[in-house]
Formats: structure tokens, C-alpha cells, sequence
């Protein structure tokens, strides 16, 4: 179950009304890889097979394949017991908890954190005029927010507009995750060219999006200056303040076509 249902008590004006809220539910998740606690993160149940195999990807695990994914519901939370095929060994990177707002939360070293930001050849572009329907497409596939309005989606596109996914969750970099997840899992990572999520942009989310090759990440709220800084040394097209008509480009302008004809900020 995503939502619970509680009892709430509304303040409109000099009245007071009872009602029954829809809440989004958070449970943690125990990560354990190959007999070894990998994580712990707070996320909202469901499609944890796709959050694992998508966190693993960011975290520069090379999989060739899953063995075996096991969920068990605890009194306290849930644990996925995963084996996998590596090619490398698995450290418990993660050993402190994360939340579901924070992505970097548990990470013991920053002593790699920013190696690897290649920039992407992908040359594929991006008409400014689509990025509002892209964001009225996914909004019709979130029932959980339109039940709770508290939980954050991420949703990827491929070259001709179509919604390839569309995945909700507590926790903003979980959402990612579990798009990235599905899209291994379907052997899509290939098709997605961009990466739409609710809420503002961090590095991880960047880190995540330039894993997964995405060359276009467009978001809801505010970028971070960090975010702006790796989006365009990883030739990342970044949009961000998506919301109605109107975007605003950060880095990647390349892709974009029709800015102009817009008015749309860069």
C-alpha cells in the first residue's frame, strides 16, 4: 500500500472540519548485495527491484545481470536481499542511513565523488515547445500525487515524445532510481533521452541522470549552483522552473531548438 488514510482536523476560516486525509506512505528499506548490507534509505513501497538495480547503477556497479532479488516485510520496514553478477566487489557505501530527501546522505569519502563527469556525445535535441506536454503527460499517470500531493514523480522520454515510464516516490533520488531501474531492466536505457522530475535538481540527481547517458534532465523547481556546474561539464541539457510555458536553461543549449521563438530564459 502507497497511502494511508488518517484523521485530520481542517482550520478554513472560524470553521473546524473533520476529515480523512490520504497520506503517502514512507517505510525503510534495508539494501543487502551479495550477503553484504549495502544501504538504507526511507522510501515509499513498491517497485524496490527497480530502486536497487537503479541506485546500484548510479553507484557505478557494473551488473551483468541479477541472480536473485528477495523483499521481506519486516515489523520496522522492509529488506531486499539481492545477488548479483558483478565485475567488481561491492562495498557497503551506504552503511549509515539515507533519507528520502538526500541521495549523498551515508557516503563515507568525497574523495571520488566527482570523477567521471565526461561530458555525453549524444547530440539528440530537444524542441522547447514539448517540455510542457511532456510534464501534462506524466501528470496524468500520478495517481499517487494526485491522491496524497505528497510524494515526488520522475518520468523518462524518448526521441519521438512518447512517456517510456513514469515512477513515484517519497523521495525525489528514489523516483530516479527507479526509473533508471526499470529502464535496465527493459533494456530501454538506450531509447531515454529525457529525464523529467518534480522538485528542484542536487548534484546526485545530475550524477544519476549522466550515469544513465539521459542528455536531458528538466525539472519543476530550482537547480542547485552545484548542479548548474556539473550539468554543463557533463554536456548535460538542463532545464529547470518548468512549469506552464515557461522553462529556464542552464546548461546544453545546443539541443535545444526554438528558444527564441519562446522567450525562454537561458
Amino acid at each position: 500500500m502507497k497511502s494511508n488514510n488518517y484523521k485530520g482536523m481542517l482550520q478554513e476560516g472560524d470553521q473546524t472540519l473533520e476529515r480523512q486525509e490520504s497520506l503517502v506512505v514512507e517505510k525503510a528499506l534495508q539494501i543487502i548485495v551479495n550477503g553484504k548490507e549495502f544501504s538504507m534509505t526511507m522510501q515509499t513501497p513498491g517497485d524496490e527491484r527497480f530502486l536497487v538495480r537503479g541506485l546500484l547503477h548510479a553507484e557505478g556497479v557494473n551488473l551483468s545481470e541479477f541472480e536473485s532479488f528477495e523483499l521481506t516485510d519486516t515489523k520496522n520496514g522492509s529488506v531486499a536481499n539481492t545477488r548479483v553478477i558483478c565485475k567488481m566487489e561491492i562495498h557497503g557505501k551506504r552503511r549509515l542511513g539515507s533519507t528520502s530527501s538526500c541521495g549523498l546522505c551515508g557516503k563515507k569519502s568525497i574523495d571520488k565523488l566527482f570523477n567521471g563527469f565526461e561530458p555525453l556525445s549524444d547530440t539528440s535535441s530537444i524542441n522547447a515547445s514539448e517540455i510542457q506536454h511532456f510534464y501534462k503527460k506524466v501528470a496524468t499517470q500520478q495517481a499517487l500525487f494526485q491522491k496524497t500531493g505528497g510524494c515526488h514523480a520522475a518520468s523518462v522520454i524518448d526521441a519521438s515524445g512518447n512517456v517510456l515510464c513514469v515512477f513515484e516516490d517519497i523521495g525525489r533520488h528514489n523516483a530516479v532510481d527507479k526509473v533508471v531501474g526499470w529502464l535496465l531492466e527493459n533494456d530501454r536505457l538506450d531509447d531515454a533521452k529525457v529525464l523529467t522530475v518534480s522538485g528542484r535538481v542536487s548534484f546526485e540527481i545530475i550524477q544519476k541522470c549522466h550515469r544513465a547517458g539521459i542528455p536531458t534532465l528538466t525539472a519543476i523547481s530550482a537547480p542547485s549552483s552545484l548542479a548548474v556546474e556539473m550539468a554543463d561539464k557533463a554536456n548535460i541539457t538542463l532545464a529547470a522552473f518548468c512549469r506552464g510555458d515557461r522553462a529556464t536553461f542552464y546548461s546544453g543549449f545546443s539541443r535545444v531548438n526554438n528558444i527564441q521563438e519562446l522567450d525562454l530564459i537561458g
